[in-house]
Parts: C-alpha cells; structure tokens; sequence
C-alpha cells in the first residue's frame, strides 16, 4: 500500500546520514518516502519495483499502439504464397 508510514518514511538527513541502511530498507520495501520539513519531496523505488512499473507503462502504451492500429483500414494485403514468391529468389 502506498500510504506514508512509519516504516516507509525517512528524512533528508536520514538519507545524507545512513544512505546503505535506507538503501537497504527500500530493497525490502520496494519503496520509501523522502520528506524534508514534514513535507514528502520524492519516492526511492527498488530496481524491481521500477522495473514493474516500466514494464506496466510499456504494456500500457503497446495497448493503446494495438488499439489505434485495430482502428485504422487494412487494405488488402498480401498472401504468403505472394511474398515466398517475391523474396525467395
């Protein structure tokens, strides 16, 4: 769940001061907030958790590529036995 916890928050001067610790928090996690003066100013993914979610957002886009590609006109295209002819010589 995405919601700031005790867990799942530290500070800038936790980052500056304990980095390998944080580091090692966020392979846990997969995830932790970064607040400065009480106000959250980033997220620190683990390489898995971005990898998701790269792999989310390119799904997401080769879906909206498929649909727009389904939408358009086929025209009329050309047969196996066409193409074996064309380039197998």
């Amino acid at each position: 769940m995405l919601i700031p916890t005790t867990k799942n928050t530290r500070t800038v001067t936790d980052l500056r001061e304990d980095t390998i610790n944080i580091l090692s928090n966020v392979r846990k996690l997969g995830y932790l907030y970064i607040f400065n003066r009480s106000e959250p100013k980033a997220v620190i993914l683990s390489l898995d958790e971005f990898t998701k979610l790269h792999m989310m957002l390119e799904d997401y886009a080769n879906e909206k590529d498929a649909k727009k590609l389904a939408a358009e006109p086929r025209g009329k295209g050309i047969s196996h036995s066409e193409i074996v002819k064309k380039y197998s010589k």
